[in-house]
């Protein structure tokens, strides 16, 4: 049996329908009528098997700039490397947790070339399959600000791939 990469997937719009009546505010929060009032989503596996020394992570790395920095290398952390595994070239899935922000950074970006993915604060956490793969060298964390030990934005992240 090869590796696989599952994905499994939801996404709800949520149509706030809060209203107050005579000073009292009733909230009422239900899934948006024009996504068909449901949940969207399921699971797949990713057709390229990922080889087993170009899967990484990194966990609690403090992000080292506010500008974007790749996962190609280990120069996005103050960490000095990952955590286990290999860097793959080829990514086929990235997953990023925002664990803890501190100061003004409020926030990380997960991007690609110029076009950002996700924001995500702290406790949120997203993955994204790539089908046909993706350059590290062109997936990019970015913290809302950093000054060491004051402005720090903290993830867990892991991607995995294949050497081409």
């Amino acid at each position: 049996m090869a590796n696989q990469i599952r994905i499994s997937t939801s996404c709800e719009i949520v149509q706030d329908n809060t209203v107050t009546v005579e000073g009292v505010v009733y909230t009422h929060k239900a899934l948006d009528g024009n996504s068909d009032s449901r949940t969207w989503g399921g699971s797949y596996n990713i057709s390229t098997a990922p080889v087993d020394d170009k899967i990484c992570y990194w966990t609690n790395a403090v992000i080292d700039s506010a500008s974007v920095d790749y996962l190609n290398d280990s120069d996005w952390t103050t960490s000095s490397a990952h955590t286990d595994g290999g860097i793959p070239s080829t990514v086929h899935v990235v997953a990023v947790e925002c664990v803890n922000t501190i100061g003004s950074a409020t926030h990380v970006d997960v991007t690609s070339k110029s076009e950002v993915w996700a924001r995500l604060t702290k406790g949120e956490s997203i993955v994204i399959p790539l089908h046909n793969g993706e350059g590290a060298s062109t997936i990019g964390l970015t913290a809302s600000h950093y000054s060491a030990g004051v402005d720090e934005v903290t993830v867990n992240v892991m991607i995995a791939g294949t050497a081409v």
